[in-house]
């Protein structure tokens, strides 16, 4: 590598591509860029909004993205990194959505292959060069939920919720990559004829990267499609074969399509010329096999980790699957759990809208929470479907006043995920907090009470700071990647001051009779769901 001393991490999201370059031995941050959708003129061609951050969907329940969107935001933000930084580059990974999926056509992959070519940096972008490469121009992401015919027959080909999880290591949900592909191959039969290359966005964006069309889907990713083998972290057969039935090819037909599996920090070679030509990064830079940006969030975390970005995100420590929760590896390849609420940030966002504040007025999010104590207000509000636990569109308590409203939508939101992941997520001294609303103290109070435990908030290091110490992590050799990744936490992370549960506050949420109970049984008899279902 030379004297190529910093590193890289990228964290494509639902509604924006960031990056972070920090030191790759102190983990100082040398510098950081993010392109929103929303705001950037660059990217305004492709009509997402904050609100609306998916396509106008031609089905209930699609939600996809433009796959050229992807690459044109890859493109804005390496051109705000600055040059000097991008120089000096030992290594890039990437973290991107999890679910998400890019459907490659022949031309697409030869475009792909051709970003190695000398000369590839100076005849156009990226969405130029792959732009007509697309079996199918609509990329599915997670918030994806009209698959519940192919979900229901992915479990039922492993024997069972039970056995589906044991063996996948999740209960086959409905945003999972794999029952997602089967639904758009039945929809479109002949955009799946075309497709040479099932990618991952995150396999999909380290190919590119690498101009490499058969770069490969790490675990953590895989864990996520419903179609490996969580344990021995192999693609499982008898889910292949219930994923391909009937669609072209066959189970040969797919497995030919999907990528092999690898660790995720697995180096799969050295950055494309395009990247070299174009923005000074040197040739021999390592390019990471990359992860979700669930496995990259928990990289920086040693214990739990809450995640309060579009959808809200718990991850315990573990290595046993339960039906409850997902398993899957993190960035640096440890086993976790976690559960997901669809339901997240834009829940919040939709409620200030409602009540005439700008979308962004957090100052006065902030003072609702201040004067309304946790679990004064039972209210319950999820204009989407939700896995976690399954339910449908609840709108329930709704009040007239905006700091009680407000209060009562965080409250519950927050309240399901307590409740939901008791199965199975560890009770430690400590739960870090990661995401945009980690800014918020009043936010962490809430969070402090609820789980009755320290919050440790990190509230600026997301998934593009997990890729960039993973990415460290792959430079070194393996039995100096623990203590690495310890550093990389300390120094990228950068904790703030904790926050301690308020006694009276947490016991009148968290005691029989008390808030967390309630909303048990309202949310029991708007679902129909018996209270249990949350400890089963």
């Amino acid at each position: 590598m030379g004297g190529a001393d910093l590193v890289l991490g990228i964290d494509s999201s639902t509604q924006s591509t960031s990056a972070v370059i920090v030191d790759r031995n102190s983990f100082a941050l040398v510098a950081q860029a993010r392109v929103r959708y929303r705001d950037d003129p660059r990217l305004g061609s492709f009509g997402l909004t904050e609100a609306a951050p998916i396509l106008p969907p031609r089905e209930p329940g699609e939600a996809d993205q433009p796959a050229t969107l992807f690459l044109a935001a890859l493109d804005a933000l390496l051109e705000d990194l600055p040059r000097e930084a991008l120089a000096r580059l030992a290594a890039v990974n990437v973290s991107a959505q999890q679910h998400g999926q890019v459907w490659l056509a022949a031309d697409g992959a030869q475009a792909v292959r051709a970003l190695r070519r000398p000369g590839s940096g100076a005849t156009g972008t990226l969405a130029g060069h792959l732009g007509c490469g697309f079996a199918d121009d609509r990329a599915p992401i997670w918030m994806s939920a009209d698959t519940e015919f192919e979900a229901a027959e992915l479990r039922s080909a492993a024997g069972g919720g039970e056995a589906m999880t044991a063996l996948s290591g999740s209960d086959s949900p409905l945003r999972f990559s794999g029952a997602v592909m089967r639904r758009r191959a039945r929809r479109f039969p002949e955009r799946y004829e075309r497709t040479t290359h099932l990618h991952l966005l995150s396999s999909f964006l380290t190919g590119v990267l690498r101009g490499d069309p058969d770069a490969p889907i790490d675990w953590g990713n895989g864990s996520g499609t419903s179609l490996m083998d969580w344990r021995n972290r192999c693609w499982a057969p008898q889910l292949l074969f219930a994923a391909s039935l009937g669609l072209a090819g066959g189970l040969a037909g797919l497995e030919a399509r999907l990528p092999p599996l690898v660790h995720p920090l697995h180096v799969a070679g050295g950055i494309a010329s395009y990247f070299t030509e174009r923005y000074g990064i040197p040739g021999d830079c390592a390019v990471v096999a990359g992860s979700g940006d669930n496995p990259q969030s928990k990289v920086l975390a040693e214990d739990s980790l809450l995640s309060l970005g579009t959808s809200f995100v718990l991850m315990s420590e573990g290595g046993t699957p339960h039906r409850s929760a997902n398993a899957m590896y993190d960035g640096l390849g440890r086993p976790f759990l976690f559960g997901c609420r669809t339901n997240g940030a834009l829940v919040w966002e939709s409620l200030r809208r409602a009540h005439g504040l700008a979308a962004d007025d957090f100052a006065a999010s902030d003072a609702a929470l201040e004067t309304v104590p946790p679990g004064a207000v039972l209210r319950l509000l999820q204009p989407e479907r939700e896995s976690f636990p399954a339910s449908g569109i609840i709108d329930l308590g709704g009040r007239p006043d905006f700091a009680e409203d407000y209060a009562g939508a965080v409250d519950s939101s927050l309240g399901l995920l307590v409740l939901a992941s008791e199965p199975f997520a560890a009770r430690g001294a400590e739960l870090a907090v990661t995401g945009g609303a980690a800014a918020s103290r009043a936010v962490l109070k809430r969070i402090a009470n609820l789980w009755g435990t320290r919050v440790l908030p990190i509230a600026d290091a997301g998934a593009a700071t997990g890729a960039a110490v993973a990415a460290a992590c792959a430079l070194v050799p393996e039995g100096e990647r623990e203590e690495l990744a310890r550093r990389g936490r300390r120094g990228a992370a950068q904790p703030g001051s904790p926050v301690e549960p308020d006694a009276a506050l947490s016991e009148a949420c968290r005691k029989p009779g008390g808030y967390l109970e309630r909303l048990a049984a309202l949310f029991a008899e708007a679902t129909g769901a018996a209270p249990a279902s949350f400890t089963d």
